[in-house]
């Protein structure tokens, strides 16, 4: 008795996601999938390869044995664009990373890279993924009225 009301309200939940789904993939995104989605793509881009990429950007200090490395700090995924804080190491100056765009860029894989600095021992990265026009837009047809001369 209980595994069956379970099961139906189970299929009854998973039954209204799909409606729901279909009917405002818009709202559906906004409410379900956009935040599982973004700290997915900040792991996957980010936080899994930061250490190696900052090293091979040569984005660190090296103290005695030990190597520092700048610390990511908040990530925002956007539609083509991603934001990033960086904690810089000691030593270290924004210019540092302004000099580096092409190679952070490169290194990440976006097409464009621009480093600033937003606060104290902190450049703030953005990462350009994608063109924003990269995708074909499908213009609604205008009915004018209008006949041809010819």
């Amino acid at each position: 008795m209980i595994t069956t009301t379970v099961a139906a309200v189970v299929g009854c939940a998973a039954a209204g996601m799909v409606l729901w789904r279909l009917r405002s993939p818009q709202t559906f995104e906004r409410w379900i999938t956009r935040s599982p989605r973004a700290r997915f793509l900040i792991w996957w881009r980010y936080q899994r390869v930061w250490t190696r990429r900052m090293i091979a950007c040569g984005l660190f200090v090296r103290r005695g044995d030990s190597v520092l490395i700048p610390r990511l700090g908040a990530v925002q995924i956007g539609r083509g664009v991603d934001r990033l804080q960086v904690r810089m190491c000691e030593q270290q100056t924004p210019w540092d990373f302004e000099n580096r765009v092409a190679q952070i860029a490169h290194t990440f894989g976006a097409q464009e890279c621009r480093a600033r600095i937003i606060g104290p021992s902190t450049v703030g990265m953005v990462l350009r993924q994608s063109d924003s026009h990269d995708e074909s837009l499908t213009l609604p047809r205008l009915e004018t009225g209008w006949r041809d001369a010819a």
